[in-house]
């Protein structure tokens, strides 16, 4: 999604701030004469968003991550929310995505509950002998 600051505000007469929302993160275009500034931030990366909405006036957004940050103004009140919401938005979708791909601990810890029950059950069965099944808890919980 592509946001253009107002022509009307102060600092993008000629060339207007950019703000891109990509899947990965935000890009922030500062256009100059001879120089502009551009910077792309991860949204897992992205540690706050302020917004800063006059009562008079054009808004401005400033995004802080990694130690630097980025400053953008010309925007309307509501693009400014709609941007902070879809950063947020993408920062909670990368998180439930490693959520997703890293394995759980809870998931390791309760298949190896049931092996310890089997295993008590079976020495209340006399199957094993209690030496036994202290060998193989400690085996398991690697002792």
């Amino acid at each position: 999604m592509k946001f253009i600051a107002s022509r009307l505000s102060s600092g993008n007469k000629i060339f207007p701030a950019e703000i891109y929302l990509e899947p990965t993160g935000v890009t922030i275009k500062i256009p100059g004469l001879f120089s502009g500034e551009t910077k792309h931030f991860d949204y897992e990366h992205i540690a706050s968003v302020e917004i800063d909405t006059p009562l008079v006036g054009f808004s401005s957004i400033t995004i802080f991550a990694g130690g630097t940050m980025m400053a953008a103004n010309g925007f309307t009140k509501a693009e400014v929310k709609q941007i902070k919401e879809g950063i947020e938005k993408g920062k909670l979708e990368v998180k439930n995505s490693q959520r997703e791909s890293s394995p759980t601990q809870t998931q390791p810890s309760s298949s190896l509950a049931d092996e310890l029950k089997k295993l008590k059950e079976l020495v209340d069965a006399g199957v094993i002998t209690s030496e036994e099944f202290d060998q193989q808890k400690r085996k398991m919980l690697g002792q």
